[in-house]
């Protein structure tokens, strides 16, 4: 009887010691949800997640009970008791945004807090001390998501790459995905000044899987730093209003949930959802620490129809924390994107950036000395012993434990490289969308300039030739031979670049190129080459074509300074040949035969504040911020020098800007003039007036003027464009969806050409049609759409000009189609 007795305590015993523990989740942003209520339905009792979604709840001594989790702005998950055996146990919960929340109340407590978050966020906002430093632990996953494995199985291009399926994650029920890429890296940040300049040193830095150029540049708006206490927040070139700015209360309804008390603190816990859809805002959730009305932790979620293409979802979580009592700083960043580019229910991308701060340090006289060495506004320093002992440095100074699925990130992607069969789809792929073929130390390419055809030429073959960077980081070799079928004469460039090792900003360029100009000129020297399969296909119809034949020769020498200063100075020699419509060269040598020959010296300053390059080994793209990029260049020409039989000097300039009107869209404009000092000169050494003679827009030429039409000596102009990012569309409901922004834009010149260079260039009296502005205003009007099914914009443009021809082919009005990847 007492062993029976015994027995039936320990039973007991064991069922009541019985436990189920584990963390409450958001099943997007894998963060921890604080202070959800985690109970037993039939048992009837229950506990509250801890401040980082962990719980510890005794098992129910009923068989069939449920486990129910809840938690303000989700989906209330119910597990049957059998599936809450694992241990620890994850519960994923699913956000139920509501738009346009109806509050019944006439003031919401929720209300009331926000208005004290505004009124205390200046001493709690982390971005009003005078320097920073913080060491930060950066890591950034890329994940495949919507994978059909079935699909995968059966795909012949797929097969050789089926033990790929076996590491798809099964934990994620309906939406398995697979860790792609994983990079980590531990760094020194320092941060000073207004506006605030920025140095990062890398001490360790480990990248494995997939590093392409174009997909992280796709992913790169992750990067960018958040400040939630701010009015408007930029993400992916998108301005959005914080739930935390000061006209909060015009976008958002706020909710005050509940009260939670931690250490003897009491919590508020704040919930807020956009009052209109369409609109470019957050949904989410915050905590409140009562005494000092900071900001604990914001959640905020973008889901829905918002301007940002590609983007399904987007969450956006800060946690802060108390720096010596009185300083609130950022203590951890996440950031997580889902892009769908091929459509929402294919394939998808999802980017997971976490950034943790530590050892942070305020206003401290060491901050100021790092940042004194910049030599620009932003610099990241990236050293050899970053790279080279980046792993092993993570594997013991990482400051949280990787997950199974970064773990596979690691290795997965390293595998498949190691396959030839990978290489050589991953070869293809490029080839495609690039446009070359590597082959180890050199490259071949870009395909669509092999054959093109043109009213000089006829038919043109043309091969091109390029080193790699496993040839040099630091000198790069390229050029191409082209041949005319029509005109049986064989053209071709060459180009040797030199960038300095280091970063001391220096860069060397030679350039010797011998063939025709078919290029379509913008402004400030910026060229779109029509010199592909495509150039034909794109002219407009009745506008003869005209060349002129360029034998050109550079030298350029370019120092960068600090601050995003920069100078360069060229030599460069120049011989041009015409061709008809074009009056002939000769005209300008009455008494001798050969080429108009002309050698120029060139200086040019560039201020660009707050630019950021991004530079691949064979193109830079420039990065510009909300600040002016300003331009000025002085050119003259020494007779005799290299046979240049022409002397003048040339003066120009150029203001660029691009910024934001919050709740309006985005402004960019750009003023600029010059003039050239001589008697008289060819026409190919005037100012030309960019001219556009394809239906595909140029927002760097005149689309309704012809190339060649209008050329000056003295000039200036001003154009401006407004893209409203769908505000007065979004007035429309059937228009919300859809993602069409509306724009206007102006153009505009003035122009003059001196009574000598006139009659030398025949100005007016030839059947080529060139002529000068005569100081009048040349102006084109526009309007339309962008973002037309995510990529294509319609331009319908107005040309105002009174002097018009008699020239059939001088219109007045036209449309005009372009295509672009933008977010």
């Amino acid at each position: 009887m007492f062993c029976c007795l015994l027995l039936s305590a320990k039973q007991t015993w064991a069922q009541q010691a019985a436990t189920t523990h584990g963390k409450v989740v958001n099943k997007f942003t894998e963060e921890p949800l604080p202070f959800a209520t985690v109970y037993w339905k039939a048992a009837g009792y229950g506990v509250m997640t801890d401040s980082v979604g962990y719980f510890q709840l005794t098992r129910s001594s009923r068989k069939n009970d449920t486990l129910v989790v809840r938690y303000v702005g989700y989906e209330v998950k119910a597990l049957p008791a059998d599936a809450t055996q694992a241990s620890p146990l994850v519960i994923s919960l699913e956000a139920a945004v509501k738009i346009g929340v109806e509050v019944k109340a006439k003031m919401d407590k929720g209300l009331v807090w926000w208005r004290q978050i505004v009124a205390h966020r200046e001493k709690n906002s982390p971005a009003h001390y005078q320097s920073y430093y913080a060491e930060l632990y950066n890591k950034l996953e890329i994940d495949l998501s919507n994978i059909s494995r079935q699909r995968w199985e059966k795909s012949r291009l797929m097969k050789p790459y089926t033990f790929v399926t076996q590491q798809i994650d099964t934990i994620s029920e309906q939406r398995p995905f697979l860790p792609v890429f994983l990079s980590e890296s531990v760094s020194d940040y320092y941060t000073a000044g207004t506006p605030p300049t920025t140095r990062e040193e890398i001490r360790a830095l480990n990248n494995s899987g997939i590093k392409n150029e174009s997909v992280m540049q796709y992913l790169g708006g992750i990067h960018q730093k958040i400040n939630s206490y701010q009015n408007t927040l930029p993400i992916f070139g998108r301005e959005f209003i914080s739930p935390l700015g000061s006209t909060g209360d015009r976008y958002y309804h706020y909710k005050g949930l509940d009260t939670v008390y931690q250490h003897g603190e009491p919590y508020y816990h704040l919930a807020f959802t956009p009052r209109r859809e369409g609109e470019n805002l957050f949904a989410g959730d915050c905590w409140i620490q009562a005494s000092t009305w900071a900001i604990q932790k914001i959640s905020l979620s973008v889901v829905g129809a918002v301007d940002i293409n590609f983007v399904k979802r987007l969450d956006i979580i800060q946690e802060f924390s108390q720096y010596k009592e009185q300083e609130w700083v950022v203590a951890k960043d996440r950031f997580i994107v889902e892009l769908a580019p091929l459509g929402k229910d294919r394939t998808t991308f999802i980017g997971r950036k976490t950034t943790l701060y530590n050892h942070i340090a305020i206003n401290q006289d060491f901050i100021r000395e790092k940042v004194n060495a910049n030599r620009r506004k932003e610099e990241v320093v990236i050293p050899d012993s970053a790279v080279a002992s980046g792993k092993g440095y993570l594997e013991s100074h990482r400051p949280e434990t990787l997950t199974r699925n970064e773990v596979h990130a690691i290795t997965l992607v390293d595998t498949l490289k190691s396959m030839p069969s990978f290489k050589q789809l991953s070869n293809t792929v490029t080839f495609l969308f690039d446009g070359h073929i590597k082959l180890g130390k050199v490259e071949i390419g870009p395909w669509y300039k092999w054959v093109s055809r043109n009213r000089v030429e006829g038919p043109r073959l043309r091969f091109d030739l390029g080193t790699t960077a496993e040839f040099s980081r630091n000198w790069r070799l390229n050029g191409y031979l082209a041949y005319g079928m029509k005109d049986e004469s064989l053209k071709g460039s060459m180009a040797v670049s030199y960038i300095s090792p280091g970063d001391n900003g220096w860069q060397v360029m030679a350039f010797y190129k011998d063939d025709l100009d078919n290029n379509q000129r913008g402004f400030n020297g910026e060229q779109v080459s029509l010199d592909n399969i495509f150039g034909q296909l794109v002219r407009r119809r009745g506008i003869p074509q005209k060349f002129i034949r360029e034998a050109d020769a550079s030298l350029s020498v370019i120092k960068q300074f600090p601050q995003q200063l920069s100078l360069q100075g060229t030599i460069a020699r120049s011989c041009y040949t015409t061709f008809d419509p074009l009056p002939s060269h000769k005209l300008f040598l009455p008494e001798e035969r050969g080429k108009v020959v002309n050698t120029e010296l060139q200086f040019k300053l560039r201020f660009a504040p707050g630019e950021k390059e991004l530079r691949t080994f064979r193109k830079l793209r420039r990065v510009r911020s909300n600040l002016p990029v300003s331009e000025l260049a002085y050119a003259f020409a020494p007779t005799g020098m290299f046979g240049g039989k022409y002397q003048y000097q040339k003066v120009s300039f150029s203001v660029r800007q691009q910024f934001p009107l919050p709740g309006w869209g985005r402004v960019s404009y750009m003023v600029y003039g010059g003039r050239i000092f001589t008697g008289q000169l060819p026409f190919m050494l005037l100012q030309m007036h960019p001219g556009n003679e394809t239906y595909y827009y140029n927002k760097e030429a005149f689309s309704l003027m012809r190339k060649y039409e209008f050329f000056s000596d003295r000039y200036a102009g001003i154009n401006i464009e407004h893209n409203f990012n769908g505000k007065l569309l979004h007035l429309l409901p059937f228009m919300r969806s859809t993602g069409v922004r509306q724009f206007w834009n102006v153009k505009s010149v003035i122009g003059d050409l001196s009574y000598k260079n006139r009659v030398y260039n025949h100005m007016e009296f030839g059947s080529y049609g060139m002529r000068s502005l005569k100081g009048n205003v040349y102006t084109e009007i526009g309007t339309g759409f962008d973002n037309i099914f995510r990529f294509f914009r319609v331009d319908a443009v107005w040309r105002i000009y009174p002097q018009q021809t008699a020239l059939s082919y001088n219109n007045s009005f036209g449309l005009f189609g372009s295509f672009r990847l933008q977010f």
